[in-house]
């Protein structure tokens, strides 16, 4: 980081104006973020939905790291162990895996720049979870190598009893 690039733009204000002036104190939270000075320790007054929006990205920052992680190893050849989060990405291929990451990777940027959403994000996880456990079924494996029987539809008798 570059000397004097701001990394937390706030307000600083003491528990002391907090007290005097609430209103003044709750403006400038309009606008940006304010750190309450009290006794050495800092506390943060930031809108609700700033909050939320922090809280969010960060959650689904962890969750990216963990499944970069997991594709990283699978991709090295390294294995998951049964009980790692995103163990389902050793069903796939290495061509799979470049594609799955960088889907999700997109995603997380639209996400992380608000040009998406956060359901988009774990909804894209999901399906490439639901893709895993598919590609895992015994019963889905068995359908691929069964031979085509390929039974000629007919038309069915008229019914006697049908409307007439």
């Amino acid at each position: 980081m570059a000397p004097g690039q701001v990394v937390f733009d706030d307000e600083i204000v003491s528990a002391t104006s907090l007290n005097r002036q609430p209103g003044r104190i709750l403006d400038l939270a309009l606008e940006k973020p304010v750190t309450i000075m009290r006794n050495e320790q800092a506390f943060a007054l930031l809108r609700r939905e700033l909050a939320s929006s922090l809280f969010a990205t960060s959650s689904r920052a962890l969750t990216m790291v963990d499944f970069i992680q997991a594709v990283y190893l699978q991709m090295a050849g390294r294995g998951l162990a049964d009980d790692q989060p995103y163990e389902w990405v050793a069903a796939f291929d290495h061509e799979d895996l470049q594609q799955m990451a960088g889907e999700v990777l997109a995603v997380f940027r639209r996400g992380r720049r608000g040009e998406g959403t956060w359901d988009e994000f774990d909804a894209l996880l999901h399906e490439w979870e639901e893709s895993a456990w598919a590609a895992r079924s015994s019963i889905l494996q068995e359908s691929f190598r069964a031979t085509d029987e390929e039974v000629p539809l007919t038309v069915p008798p008229a019914s006697a009893s049908g409307p007439e």
